[in-house]
């Protein structure tokens, strides 16, 4: 198993995890909401980057791609 730090880097992640941990942020609902579901987005896409992918062979109506 593959452990990222991800506080080690600079993104865009950290200002989201900054934010919800900011106590005027966690007063605004919909701010803080938001927030953690761009968290989610970050995560699952950083997460998609070790997952293992096989090419398949698709029939589409411009031809098999």
């Amino acid at each position: 198993m593959q452990i990222h730090y991800i506080s080690e880097e600079n993104s865009i992640l950290n200002h989201f995890l900054g934010q919800i941990r900011n106590v005027d942020v966690q007063k605004d609902s919909m701010r803080f909401r938001r927030n953690i579901e761009r968290i989610g987005e970050i995560m699952a896409y950083e997460m998609s980057k070790v997952f293992g992918y096989s090419p398949v062979e698709i029939q589409t109506p411009l031809g098999v791609k």
